[in-house]
């Protein structure tokens, strides 16, 4: 009876689908609504199920009146509201009651046999309304045709049972008797079988490290939680995938390699560090160990174990960057105590001269008219190999280029040693940009001007100051001019450096700007990664960029590169200034 109930529940949902579809007919246009409602009757009138293959669908309004009955014709378009069953059942206010409270459901009561209006029997009908049309459908099964199946299958299946339960009585015995022997063995080893599993699946789902199984084509079919959580894949994702999807093209094949080397002898040789790519694009360095297992159906399947240690490659990296920095500076302080000490031993020297230069001076002022009475008297006059009015002419500018050389050596070397000096690291000292690249260009004329012939400096002259460390500042200018002046390669290609104000921003700028040959957009994308660099065959570090921009970025600015190739590269440094109350173009 159950099965029955299921039986016409389903022909219903079928005849449901069918009417959906000529709805959807009329829904797109493709025929009228009252077309497809005649199609939709037409269908249903024709369809037939059953033994015999005289069970049916009908279909009334909730009216009711009645829109369709294969076997009553002389109902339909008749309102059956207070049609009855020989019980005294309004049957069709039955099937309307039924449908309005749950959309569908079972009805029982009684009805003509098939298409035989004179015999009446009780039955079972499935009801459910399509709304858009309030069409109510419905079709069902007779109980007396129930009970006769069932009576049949029952003398049927009496036969057939009474001889099993013969045979069955016979094996029986002989069953208990063997089976009560391997029956606590088995259920031992079964238990045993499953707290094993259960072990190792627990102790590789809550593993830190990552658990991978895949077959000789490298196809996943086992990922831990860890793995899942990390990568952010579903199994059933990754049962699609090839283990290579997850690796980059340039490691697939060393990962190729070192699969192709293991055996089941020694896995723990198999350490192997890579890279796996996440499902959202985010890359992971693991270093991962394999292991053959050898399965029941003789395939090969390879455990992988993998630990990520891409945080730990982090740290490595920055120690060892740190630890460069820390070498640099601490050259930078050795450089600073010995030009210390050499400027020291220079401004001696240089004193003496200065002071030896103006006593020259007031000499040569003193003996002068001496000299000239001289040489009224004696007009071939000369002095060492030198006639005396071309000595007369020539003394002041010796004088005053020497005094000037002087000078300027005693200022190189100041500069100096304020550049190397023992100054903390203080960001709060006032500091015009001008004066710092002015220094700064000092400290490198000479490398400059063995690099360009053709070098500009433009200098903003309402240039606010700004709150840092001149040192430090200094430092990233000298650095980005030596790197321009090393990207030259002809003294022809010019070099510039530019000071300015932006006022809608309130910041400073400095630009410095080359026309050598430019960079290839990878290249400059790396370019401020630490110990990145292209003159790794001339001693380059990589870490001047990566500390310049770190200088920056701890002054509140930003350093940024634009190159095109065989155009040049331009560097920009962005400094706020240093207080909004400043008045543009204080000068220290």
């Amino acid at each position: 009876m159950e099965r029955k109930r299921e039986m016409i529940h389903a022909l219903s949902e079928s005849a449901m689908s069918s009417i959906r579809y000529y709805a959807e007919l009329a829904d797109n246009k493709s025929i009228t609504v009252d077309e497809a409602k005649r199609q939709a009757a037409a269908h249903l009138r024709r369809l037939r199920y059953g033994p015999e293959g005289k069970d049916y669908f009908w279909i009334n309004d909730t009216h009711p009146t009645m829109i369709m009955h294969p076997y009553r014709p002389d109902l339909e378009g008749k309102d059956v509201t207070d049609t009855e069953d020989p019980a005294g059942m309004k049957l069709f206010q039955a099937f309307l009651a039924t449908v309005k409270e749950t959309g569908g459901g079972y009805v029982r009561y009684h009805w003509q046999w098939q298409d035989e209006p004179t015999r009446i029997f009780s039955k079972i009908s499935y009801v459910q309304e399509y709304r858009p049309w309030h069409w109510v459908i419905g079709t069902g099964v007779y109980v007396e045709d129930v009970r006769a199946q069932i009576a049949a299958i029952t003398k049927r299946m009496t036969f057939i049972f009474l001889g099993i339960l013969a045979i069955i009585s016979i094996l029986s015995v002989y069953i208990i008797w063997q089976g009560a022997a391997g029956e606590a063995h088995r259920l031992e080893m079964e238990e045993s079988l499953r707290k094993s599993e259960n072990k190792y699946r627990l102790l590789a789902e809550t593993a830190r490290e990552i658990i991978l199984l895949f077959d000789s084509n490298l196809q996943i079919s086992y990922a831990n939680t860890a793995w899942k959580r990390i990568s952010g894949y579903l199994l059933s994702e990754m049962k699609d995938m090839n283990i290579t999807d997850m690796i980059p093209p340039e490691q697939q094949e060393p990962f190729q390699a070192k699969i192709n080397q293991i055996s089941n002898d020694r896995p723990d040789d198999y350490l192997l560090e890579t890279t796996f790519i996440l499902k959202n694009k985010r890359t992971i360095t693991v270093e991962a160990t394999f292991a053959k297992l050898e399965t029941a159906d003789q395939l090969s399947t390879f455990l992988m174990t993998a630990r990520d240690i891409t945080e730990k490659k982090k740290i490595e990296a920055q120690t060892k960057m740190q630890q460069e920095q820390l070498m640099q500076t601490d050259k930078m302080i050795s450089l600073g105590t010995l030009v210390s000490g050499v400027a020291h031993e220079i401004n001696n020297p240089i004193s003496s001269v200065m002071l030896n230069i103006q006593v020259f001076d007031k000499l040569w002022h003193a003996i002068q008219p001496i000299l000239d009475n001289h040489y009224e008297e004696n007009q071939d006059l000369e002095v060492g190999t030198m006639a005396y009015p071309q000595l007369r002419e020539r003394m002041p500018r010796l004088l005053l280029y020497s005094q000037e050389g002087v000078e300027r050596v005693k200022r190189i070397v100041g500069d100096l040693k304020e550049f190397s000096g023992h100054k903390p690291s203080d960001l709060r000292e006032t500091v015009n940009l001008n004066q710092v690249v002015e220094k700064a260009v000092g400290l490198i004329s000479s490398l400059i001007k063995k690099a360009t012939c053709n070098f500009q400096v433009v200098y903003s002259e309402s240039l606010p100051t700004i709150q840092g460390n001149s040192q430090r500042l200094s430092q990233v200018v000298i650095n980005l001019v030596v790197n321009a002046c090393q990207a030259l390669t002809d003294p022809k290609q010019s070099l510039s450096i530019t000071t300015g104000y932006i006022e809608e921003s309130e910041e400073i700028f400095l630009e410095v700007r080359d026309t050598g040959p430019g960079m290839a957009p990878e290249i400059l994308a790396r370019i401020k990664d630490p110990f990145f660099t292209t003159k790794r065959d001339s001693s380059g570090t990589g870490l001047g960029l990566s500390i310049s921009d770190t200088i920056v970025r701890n002054h509140g600015g930003w350093l940024d590169f634009r190159s095109i190739p065989q155009e040049g590269t331009t560097a920009t440094i962005l400094l706020p200034r240093y207080s909004t109350d400043e008045v543009v173009g204080r000068m220290i």
